[in-house]
């Protein structure tokens, strides 16, 4: 028996150990980074949601069924009159409950059919026209009297005696004058009656507005009704309202301690994004920045940190205003109006930079997983088509204002929604996405009408539309060499897999480059050490000396038939050279 022959070892490639090594660094701070980017989204779209009740909506809708009713139907002073009469007062100064029941006085703060209460009482404020557009020599209006105020202008006063001696009357010289509506029922609608007799809305009043606030106790919901009655050029009167709904207490019950901690625990998260993307900064310099996802990461930084600088402002508003309205409050409910429309701004602002940082990080979070293939040609898509989103832009914004200037121009005295530039281009982009209302505009125009809405739709919602779906069609068949990580994408599905117990099959396609004549000489390889175990065990069986005699030609055969033609030469020597190359340490694996 002829000795075992041993493999030859292979070769260690320094240079794959080196690029495994990376492979594995870089794949664990992706990681880290994706599992603390999303905790850090999850925190803050838990503390966006958790200020939001589900039951404002509702709450608003009460409110406006009860205290607007018929509101919207006022065209007049005396429409006005009456409906402060009979639907307003009658809502805020409830006197019998369903069954006919009295009402005590504190459960009559109550608004009418609602669960929220009123917080002091009605505000009426009337603006009227410019000092400098009036002269003395003009009529004020009854009731009314133009004299010098504190100041070089000529301001307005009202000179009826229930109102310039009202507590709660408030005038200045810019012709704004407040006043507050009694408490009582009885001396509400006296009060009423005594406005009305006296003119208090003229002809030179441009606007009248009644705010009115209430809280719900039961949702802890604030709201103001802020509603504005406008005298327009036309001679009617033009009501609007708007219903604000917010929340200014905050940290008092348990569940409001465990939303402080994970305010808390959010503001730290956020300084180690922060500190992260500074040193990152710092290792890098300006090149940084070069890459859009690096910049929106920082936008969304900027974003957050704004947020927290307006929650902070809106929280200490909300102090402040809860200090006015604990020292309002009486012996028999709430005395003095407050006035909530800063903390209700500050709210409103509040919620509109959440949003935008919402929305902000929770697309960032495609930043950390951009080095897969599919997502990487997905964000390429605007990259690819972007000359022929450029062209189809600037055709799409000229044919749209020819249509919203025409449109204007022609439907603008006949149809409410193109009675100025802001509802035409609402009303064309909603017939471009659609939805549209061809009756309207027939009927304002038998002949024009047709023609608009015709040719709108034909070069617009037709050829536009499908222009630009052929663009996003063609972007997304085109055969683009994304930039992607496919390396440390593989390894990290790798890496799952086996930390799950899976192992994916191996990889059969034909590999190119390197790969593939590593490959290629590890098959040789083996071939060659196969080759020369069976030389060995031919050389085991017969000796060279008894080969080499084979090494011969025969005679011609002895037979008649074989006279004519000669046996073949056998040859058992062959030579074998395959020529072989150092292969790297991932051969030996096969």
């Amino acid at each position: 028996m002829s000795p075992k022959k041993l493999l030859r070892p292979a070769t260690v490639n320094l240079k794959s150990a080196k690029k495994k090594k990376e492979l594995n660094k870089k794949s664990a701070s992706t990681l880290m980074e994706f599992v603390l980017l999303l905790a850090f989204v999850a925190l803050l779209f838990y503390a966006a949601q958790m200020d939001k009740d589900t039951l404002a909506f509702h709450e608003r809708q009460t409110l406006s069924s009860n205290i607007l009713n018929e509101f919207d139907a006022i065209r007049t002073p005396d429409q006005l009159y009456s409906w402060l009469e009979e639907v307003l007062l009658p809502t805020l100064h409830p006197s019998s409950w369903y069954n006919g029941r009295q009402m005590r006085y504190l459960d009559r703060q109550f608004a009418h059919n609602t669960a929220a209460f009123r917080i002091g009482p009605a505000h009426l404020t009337q603006m009227r026209q410019h000092p400098g557009a009036m002269t003395k020599e003009k009529h004020a209006g009854r009731g009314w009297d133009v004299q010098p105020g504190n100041t070089s202008c000529i301001s307005w006063r009202f000179l009826f005696p229930t109102l310039s001696t009202h507590p709660n009357y408030y005038s200045d010289c810019k012709n704004i004058h407040s006043v507050d509506l009694p408490l009582d029922y009885n001396a509400a609608v006296s009060f009423i009656n005594a406005l009305k007799d006296s003119e208090y809305l003229d002809k030179y009043t441009k606007s009248f507005t009644i705010d009115i606030n209430f809280y719900n106790p039961n949702l802890k919901l604030f709201s103001v009704v802020h509603m504005v009655i406008d005298h327009s050029n036309i001679g009617s009167l033009m009501p609007e309202a708007t219903i604000t709904l917010f929340r200014l207490f905050q940290y008092e019950s348990a569940n409001d301690y465990t939303s402080l901690f994970l305010h808390i625990l959010f503001t730290l998260l956020f300084l180690v994004i922060h500190f992260k993307e500074v040193k990152s900064v710092v290792d890098a310099g300006w090149v940084y920045f070069t890459s859009p996802w690096n910049a929106v990461g920082w936008f969304s930084l900027i974003c957050t940190a704004t947020t927290i600088s307006v929650f902070i402002k809106r929280y200490a508003v909300a102090a402040d205003t809860l200090a006015l309205v604990a020292r309002s409050n009486g012996d028999l409910g709430f005395q003095d109006f407050v006035d909530l429309t800063t903390a209700a701004w500050w709210d409103a602002c509040f919620k509109h930079v959440l949003g935008i940082t919402v929305f902000i990080n929770t697309i960032s979070l495609l930043r950390i997983v951009r080095f897969s293939q599919t997502i990487g040609k997905l964000l390429a898509l605007p990259g690819i088509m972007k000359e022929e989103i450029l062209s189809f832009l600037v055709v799409a914004v000229v044919a749209f204002t020819a249509f919203i200037s025409s449109g204007y121009l022609v439907f603008g005295s006949h149809i409410e929604s193109y009675s100025d530039l802001y509802q035409t281009t609402y009303a064309l982009f909603e017939m471009m996405l659609g939805r549209f209302f061809a009756n309207e505009m027939l009927d304002s125009n038998p002949i024009t009408g047709p023609i608009f809405f015709s040719t709108f739709m034909i070069f617009i919602f037709i050829l536009l539309m499908n222009f630009l779906m052929t663009i996003i069609c063609d972007a997304i068949s085109a055969d683009v060499d994304v930039t992607h990580d496919r390396e440390l994408a593989d390894h990290v599905w790798r890496s799952f897999n086996a930390m799950l117990g899976f192992h994916s099959p191996p990889n059969n396609q034909d590999k190119a480059g390197a790969p593939k004549l590593e490959e290629l000489q590890a098959n040789l390889r083996l071939l060659q050490e196969g080759l020369d175990e069976s030389l060995d065990i031919c050389n085991s069986i017969l000796p060279r000396d008894d080969r080499s005699r084979l090494n011969v030609r025969t005679r011609k055969c002895q037979t008649r038939a074989s006279q004519k033609q000669s046996c073949p030469v056998i040859d058992t020597e062959c030579k074998v050279t395959i020529h072989i190359e150092p292969a790297s340490d991932s051969d030996s694996d096969v």
